[in-house]
């Protein structure tokens, strides 16, 4: 049986991004505030609100390619 985690991971390196941060996003243990901000973020603005964060002065660009490299270091990807 394939955990939470693997099929996260998979969706990442299957280039799922949306789907590999919705889940990753919700794991409670294992982040720091900061990396548990920017994933957030991160997820926030592939799900379609970059609008809002663009708004607040937030680059979603700059955070998804952050997100994906504190992903990518955790999870050795």
């Amino acid at each position: 049986m394939e955990t939470k985690t693997q099929k996260a991971i998979s969706l990442f390196v299957n280039g799922e991004l949306k789907e590999a941060m919705k889940m990753f996003r919700s794991f409670r243990l294992g982040w720091s505030k900061d990396e548990k901000r920017t994933i957030d973020i991160a997820c926030e603005c592939l799900c379609g609100r970059t609008s809002f964060y663009r708004s607040l002065g937030i680059d979603c660009e700059k955070m998804i390619v952050k997100a994906v490299a504190i992903l990518s270091a955790k999870y050795r990807i």
